[in-house]
């Protein structure tokens, strides 16, 4: 099973090093009131007990956020064949010297007190193999507003998995009108994967509607999963079923 693993201080400290060595991208993650907005950066430099990041750089026609100060913010960065995850609190800004000797903002974050990581090939979609089943509902307003009756104002959509990824996934929708979805919406998911099994929710961002070949496909991402315990346990779960699917596809593609 692929398995988020939590790192030691030890090992926090070489990954953040490495991180700023190579310039590695940074994806932001901040949470507003019920929706999940992401931008890019870079790690600048480690001043103990905080952590400086760069210009924060928005989506293409999306507007860059600010982050407040005491305001909690998701960061994630791939190193090697891991991702590594974890959640940091905003203190302010202040002046840094880059390698250039040219005076940068840069925004400041208290060092991390815990940090996880996920193996790569965990974000490797798999597709859902024949003779499985999993099942998906979604609603606008992420996770914790899931309609508890039925209401034409905040309808819950269903479909059919088709892959899936510790990323994100596709959908086989059930309903035409789902369609009117907006890129960037933030939604919340409840995923069944097997009939009595425990359903496992998270946040989503829908990114796209596509037709392949005549079937209907909407594309989500996960957002958020690792900022509290029980989105850590749904991304643990997800990636579980991930590295299920990839070894019984190797395992089906061995045999023809």
């Amino acid at each position: 099973m692929a398995k988020l693993q939590e790192m030691t201080q030890e090992q926090i400290s070489d990954a953040l090093q490495a991180a700023i060595q190579r310039q590695i991208p940074i994806t932001v993650t901040l949470k507003r009131d019920s929706a999940w907005t992401s931008c890019h950066t870079r790690l600048l430099a480690v001043q103990d007990p905080h952590v400086l990041l760069g210009e924060l750089q928005g989506h293409d026609n999306e507007e860059t956020p600010r982050i407040a100060t005491a305001e909690r913010v998701g960061l994630s960065f791939k190193l090697k064949h891991y991702k590594h995850i974890f959640t940091v609190t905003a203190v302010g800004t202040e002046q840094f010297e880059d390698a250039a000797g040219d005076a940068v903002q840069a925004i400041s974050v208290c060092w991390p007190n815990r940090m996880h990581r996920l193996q790569r090939r965990a974000f490797i979609r798999a597709e859902i193999p024949r003779g499985r089943i999993a099942r998906v509902s979604f609603w606008l307003g992420g996770r914790d507003n899931e309609p508890t009756q039925a209401d034409p104002q905040r309808p819950v959509w269903s479909g059919t998995l088709r892959n899936i990824s510790a990323g994100g996934f596709q959908v086989i929708p059930s309903d035409d009108d789902v369609w009117d979805l907006a890129a960037g919406e933030t939604v919340g998911v409840r995923l069944a994967f097997e009939a009595g099994s425990e359903s496992v929710y998270a946040d989503a961002q829908f990114r796209r509607g596509e037709t392949v070949e005549g079937e209907s496909l909407l594309g989500f991402q996960f957002v958020g999963l690792a900022q509290d315990r029980k989105g850590r346990q749904g991304l643990q779960y997800i990636s579980g079923k991930v590295a299920e699917y990839h070894r019984q596809s190797e395992a089906a593609g061995k045999r023809r």
